[in-house]
């Protein structure tokens, strides 16, 4: 992103992007916490700016790992019933 695009990051942009996975759980379930106490964000339900970036960057991390775990079948075509068959060909 280069030097102009973190001079405007926020210190909570900053700190989502260093935490670890661990702490960006945490963090999540504080304010879904505070959300429920609060009422759901003033009675819309819909989820605080704070809680859908946490979750994003939740998402995103979990999705590299996946791509990157090397137990994973990478053949397209397999499907995890073809595993369990009995009839094994």
């Amino acid at each position: 992103m280069g030097f102009f695009g973190n001079l405007f990051k926020s210190e909570f942009e900053k700190w989502v992007e260093g935490a670890s996975h661990e702490e960006l759980s945490e963090a999540y379930e504080e304010e879904r916490q505070d959300w429920i106490k609060n009422g759901f964000n003033g009675g819309t339900g819909e989820k605080t700016p704070k809680m859908n970036r946490l979750n994003k960057e939740i998402s995103k991390r979990v999705a590299e790992e996946w791509e990157n775990d090397p137990r994973r079948n990478k053949d397209p075509n397999f499907r995890w019933t073809d595993a369990n068959r009995w009839d094994k060909d």
